[in-house]
């Protein structure tokens, strides 16, 4: 039995954002990259039935960027993600008070590929992209097209940009007859953005975004045994950027805050900070640091009421929960003259104690995870 993951979700809807491309890239860039997403298992006391295991999921992905003649440049990519493991169907009141989970069993099996393509032409002062995108699984289907723009003015040191993407996902989930879920469902999503960068001085640089998203259609999960969520949802990101070269320390700071709210009621802060220096003329470490935190939605419940008619709204989801979670990561970069590789790793943890506006207990499958992952760019 299976349930899309989150994972995945969040890779489907990277797909949908606009392409900006500043300047025409001047040489060919090919890039390959290998990552393992590997999640905590839940502990066993928290399991009614099912496994207790979590997603492990394998992916590979593959870049192109090059120009095409005076004005043009193409890129496209390519992605193949292998996923097992368990997922929560349902969350219960446990013998002791405590939430319970209803979990899947282990033998989860999914796969997904991704491929996107984007044209960019560009002119003086100006780039025009439109791009395509489509997302594959066993029981889900996403196609997006974008549309993006940017235009820079005062001598090139501020540049706007615009963007709007429109996508269409199909679902179907598996085993629907036995388990009496849909047989099939679409949802659709509008996006727009707008943003604002500014190179402050030869040192820093600043830029911001404002993203709406509009999605419609069936935003319920099919493999929960009670989840109904409303089939309209509107969302609001605003992001802000600060990026700083220390000449002294040959170092680089980055400073990213964003704040997101929408109408099912959560709203959330993330802060990220990363540190990029250099060692020598050739080699680079970062280390970073994350730090979220989430408000529940307005529907969300500790555990399930079966109770209720199946028109409430009502999801015990752990996404939709209030809690707050951190990451740190290190990455260590090391540049040749027409090629560069890549490590790095990410530690993420969640839990009520760490939000700024918890739910009132915690979610007994809010995630740990580790994610590895390995890249090359050729240039040439």
């Amino acid at each position: 039995m299976k349930r899309h993951n989150p994972f995945i979700a969040l890779s489907s809807a990277a797909m949908s954002l606009p392409v900006f491309a500043a300047s025409q890239p001047v040489e060919t860039t090919v890039s390959l990259k290998a990552s393992t997403y590997k999640e905590d298992d839940i502990s066993s006391q928290a399991v009614i039935s099912g496994a207790n295991s979590r997603y492990d999921i394998d992916i590979g992905q593959f870049r192109l960027v090059a120009p095409v003649g005076s004005n043009w440049s193409i890129e496209a990519g390519y992605a193949q993600e292998t996923m097992s493991g368990a997922s929560p169907w349902a969350t219960l009141l446990g013998v002791n008070g405590d939430q319970s989970l209803i979990m899947s069993g282990a033998t989860i099996r999914d796969s997904r590929s991704a491929a996107d393509l984007t044209l960019i032409h560009y002119s003086e002062d100006r780039s025009i992209s439109l791009g395509l995108a489509h997302s594959d699984e066993d029981d889900y289907e996403a196609k997006a097209i974008t549309l993006g723009g940017e235009w820079e003015f005062n001598n090139k040191l501020s540049t706007l940009s615009l963007g709007f993407s429109y996508s269409t996902d199909d679902l179907s989930p598996v085993d629907a007859v036995a388990f009496g879920r849909i047989l099939e469902a679409e949802k659709r999503t509008r996006s727009m953005s707008v943003g604002y960068s500014r190179v402050i001085n030869k040192v820093s640089a600043i830029s911001s975004t404002l993203n709406i998203t509009q999605h419609d259609g069936y935003l319920s999960d099919p493999y929960k045994l009670r989840d109904v969520r409303p089939d309209e949802r509107t969302e609001w990101a605003l992001s802000l950027r600060y990026r700083r070269f220390f000449d002294n320390r040959n170092a680089a700071l980055h400073l990213d805050y964003r704040y997101f709210n929408d109408d099912w009621g959560i709203d959330s802060h993330t802060i990220y900070s990363a540190w990029y220096q250099s060692i020598g003329a050739r080699f680079q470490i970062a280390p970073n640091i994350r730090l979220y935190s989430q408000r529940e939605a307005d529907f969300y419940l500790a555990v399930d009421n079966f109770s209720l008619p199946r028109t409430t709204a009502q999801s015990s989801d752990f996404r939709l929960s209030g809690y707050g979670a951190w990451s740190l990561g290190l990455k260590a970069i090391f540049r040749a003259d027409t090629w560069d590789v890549t490590l790095s790793y990410d530690q993420y943890s969640a839990d009520e104690s760490k939000g700024l506006s918890a739910s009132d207990t915690e979610h007994p499958a809010l995630l740990d995870f580790q994610l590895t992952s390995i890249g090359f760019n050729f240039r040439f």
